[in-house]
């Protein structure tokens, strides 16, 4: 069964940080009763039982950015399940959402929980509650560096240090430390003048390194590199507590 994002609930966050929390929605999808839910139907793709609770953070000073300082920290928001005669069970923790969407001014960013398996009897509703990270930054700046793909680096791009790089027709590739984190923005100035707009590709890390590929839409000559960099970048963990109920 699978409940409409207009369940009851409610939230409550801990004002330590200048962040605000709301939830945007709710899908509660549970297993007929009954059914062994160990068992899945060959060839069936998703999962069979979960509630995932969609929210959106704000802040109300800052940015958000794209990053936290390790892409494996998942929080620490422990779920657990209220039956009908008050009695409650730990379900463990939640999963968060590998994919957030940000809004054009940074200003606001989504993030969503996950739990992939509800108790065997009956539950009248579920609570999350613990800390999210969300990376944010106080502001931006602005940086340009010189390019010349046959001089494959290092470059100091302002704050950002990129030890080398690879260019491939019309994508680059930078290799370097965790301030590559810190580009919010990037675009090419050609040598005749015109400014094109580079998106951001795949992206890895191995220990201290990484690496980040950024595409457009002409190949790499010689011309300048216009970054726009997150300043005082830091992961703040922010506290959450969402209730919800059962919606049938």
């Amino acid at each position: 069964m699978i409940g409409a994002a207009l369940v009851a609930c409610s939230f409550q966050v801990y004002a330590q940080t200048p962040i605000d929390v709301k939830i945007l929605g709710v899908t509660f999808i549970e297993a007929p009763p009954g059914r062994d839910k160990n068992l899945v139907p060959f060839a069936a793709t998703g999962d069979m039982e979960k509630v995932e609770v969609n929210a959106i953070a704000t802040t109300r000073s800052g940015l958000f950015t794209q990053w936290t300082n390790s892409f494996f920290d998942k929080g620490d928001v422990r779920v657990t399940a209220v039956f009908p005669d008050k009695t409650t069970q730990s379900l463990g923790q939640a999963d968060i959402a590998s994919f957030p969407k940000f809004s054009t001014d940074a200003r606001s960013r989504s993030f969503a929980l996950t739990l992939n398996r509800l108790p065997d009897k009956a539950v009248t509703g579920l609570i999350f509650e613990g800390t999210v990270p969300l990376s944010v930054a106080k502001r931006t700046t602005k940086a340009a560096q010189a390019f010349d793909p046959e001089r494959p680096g290092p470059i100091k791009l302002g704050g950002a240090d990129i030890k080398q790089f690879k260019v491939d027709g019309k994508s680059v590739q930078f290799q370097g430390n965790d301030t590559l984190l810190r580009i919010k923005t990037l675009s090419f100035k050609l040598s005749s003048g015109q400014v094109v707009q580079a998106e951001r590709g795949a992206w890895a890390r191995m220990n201290n390194e990484h690496q980040q590929t950024w595409n457009i839409d002409t190949a790499f000559t010689r011309g300048e590199l216009q970054a726009e960099l997150y300043e005082d970048m830091e992961t703040v963990r922010q506290p959450v507590r969402f209730v919800i109920g059962r919606p049938w």
